[in-house]
């Protein structure tokens, strides 16, 4: 048994065993069906918050779209039936999702928070004041459960079981997505969407599939609770059941993959114990809620792994560059090599200039990088030097003036499209993707040149241009193992950008914003222009492994 399949295996055993540790605790079997229904939803709504770090606070608004709309197309289309109002209601969810996703993801932040919270407000007061098209504050009636594939589904023991079997197949393909290149990348958007772009990920389509993918999972869960409840209402719509499962998320722990569903589990028990006692059991939730986020941000499964840690065998590991290894005879691989160097101009840049407000930031800047050259930009603190490479990279498009990467404009377009074209950016403080393996880390640079970017099974054996075989690759650059601790953050001195190939193009140059190292000679090339604040020439320097390893790539070394 592998041990990444064991959230799998505790996620069945815990859906065959729930029914009847409920039934010892004295609860009936809806409220087992309910614990997989909300942890479904909270599974779904943690793609979103704990593998992008897109906290959603209107997330129950597809909840109750899912619920209303196989309501709703059972009563008018599908009479009887239950898989195609449930058909119906995915895809119905997933286009609306869509749609409205492409406009909320253009604000991000507590602004992206903030339209989802208005959408769910917004959904909410449709659904309960349009009586005549959702009953309003009586809810939809009306709704049943249907013989499928000859299992009748009216009996609440034959409808756990099936509840159980979506609930293990969404578990499933859960875990298979988290896992994809699809997966890897969006935990670099949450970690760091500046660099994933860099590193060329359009990250606003990742997202888009995120957000999407996240309301279709949290819309089965609602289409579930409709045919087990048999009626439909505007609650889910509503605020405060949006909080709910955000709260569920984060009791349970949102940066891990069954955290959610624990969570789920824990706010039934909550609920159903506490509300004999109290009719406020809510403000006691509301009031664990708090404490766990400034306690214990890692949910219950925090708790748990603390107090199992001094149980566990200590391992103690030598530093990272400690297990490092020389391997002779590595041959660059086929797809960075030129035949031999050219002697045209690859990047060139003419009167660029960028002002914001009234600071001329870049005022007339011209710059021509041959191929397999190295360069230096050299000026004092303020002088413009990091604005001039925001504009070769796209973070920054330039107020006037021409770049041109081998003849073909760049100037305008985005980060990933112009790291595509063949323009990669290093920046001054270098660190991975914490959330990655080592082994992520290395794919993850690797996939963003293939056109298996936005694939969302397991990541294939062998990449394209990548070595026959991870392990080794691995060991010839000293990294540690895909299974062993994440990387840290170790930043090292590293700025400016280096030209390198896309798929079809080999590496031409590098340069660097930097002053002379010791024993490199001085740059060659061309950099001209106008800066905005004119002051003595103290140059500001970076170490002399930035220049090495923007210059690694270089063919020639």
């Amino acid at each position: 048994m592998r041990k990444d399949h064991v959230p799998l295996i505790v996620a069945a055993l815990a859906l065959a065993l729930l029914p009847f540790v409920l039934d010892v605790c004295g609860l009936p079997l809806r409220s087992a069906i309910d614990v997989v229904v909300f942890a479904i939803a909270c599974m779904g709504l943690n793609v979103l918050v704990g593998n992008t770090g897109l906290v959603s606070f209107g997330h129950g608004a597809w909840f109750g779209l899912g619920a209303y709309a196989a309501a709703l197309s059972q009563r008018h289309w599908f009479p009887g039936d239950l898989i195609l109002p449930t058909l119906f209601a995915m895809l119905f969810t997933a286009v609306t999702a869509l749609l409205s996703g492409a406009l909320i993801l253009r604000r991000r932040g507590v602004y992206f928070s903030l339209l989802t919270l208005a959408l769910t407000a917004l959904l909410f007061a449709i659904g309960y004041r349009w009586t005549e098209f959702t009953g309003g504050e009586s809810g939809l009636g009306g709704v049943t459960r249907a013989t499928v594939l000859g299992v009748d589904l009216e009996g609440d023991w034959t409808y756990y079981w099936a509840v159980a079997a979506i609930g293990m197949a969404v578990c499933y393909l859960l875990w298979r997505f988290h896992r994809s290149p699809v997966g890897s990348v969006l935990v670099a958007v949450r970690e760091n969407e500046e660099r994933a772009r860099f590193v060329g990920y359009p990250t606003n389509r990742y997202k888009l599939v995120a957000f999407v993918l996240s309301a279709t999972v949290v819309a089965v869960a609602g289409t579930l609770s409709v045919f087990n409840h048999r009626f439909a209402s505007a609650e889910p719509l509503s605020v405060a059941f949006s909080g709910e499962l955000i709260a569920m998320v984060v009791i349970g722990g949102m940066r891990s993959f069954l955290g959610p569903a624990l969570g789920a589990l824990f706010f039934i028990l909550f609920r159903e114990f506490l509300s004999i006692w109290t009719p406020h059991w809510l403000f006691w939730f509301g009031l664990l809620f708090v404490g766990f986020i400034v306690f214990s941000p890692t949910g219950l499964v925090g708790v748990a792994g603390a107090l199992i840690a001094p149980f566990r065998p200590r391992v103690i590991e030598a530093a990272a560059m400690a297990g490092r290894t020389v391997v002779e005879g590595v041959a660059l691989p086929p797809v960075y090599r030129r035949a031999a160097a050219s002697e045209a101009p690859v990047l060139v840049g003419d009167g660029l200039v960028k002002r914001f407000g009234g600071i001329h930031a870049v005022d007339g800047v011209a710059l021509t990088v041959k191929d397999r050259t190295l360069h230096a930009l050299i000026g004092p603190n303020g002088a413009g030097k990091t604005t001039a490479f925001n504009l070769v990279c796209g973070l920054f498009p330039p107020d006037s003036g021409t770049i041109t990467l081998e003849g073909r404009s760049i100037a305008g377009l985005k980060p990933e499209s112009i790291t595509s074209a063949g323009v990669g950016r290093s920046f001054q403080i270098t660190n991975l993707f914490a959330g990655l393996t080592a082994e992520e880390n290395l794919r993850l640079a690797v996939q963003a040149r293939t056109p298996n970017a936005l694939r969302c099974g397991p990541p294939p054996r062998r990449w394209p241009m990548s070595p026959p075989r991870r392990p080794s690759s691995l060991r010839s650059s000293g990294s540690p193992a895909s299974n062993g601790p994440r990387p840290p953050r170790s930043p090292t001195a590293a700025s400016g950008c280096s030209i390198w190939g896309s798929r079809s193009r080999p590496v031409r140059a590098s340069c660097c914003s930097t002053s002379r190292s010791p024993g490199l000679p001085w740059p060659s090339g061309r950099v001209s222009g106008r800066w905005s604040k004119p002051s003595p020439p103290r140059f500001r320097s970076c170490s002399s492994s930035t220049t090495s390893t923007a210059y690694s790539r270089s063919p020639t070394t």
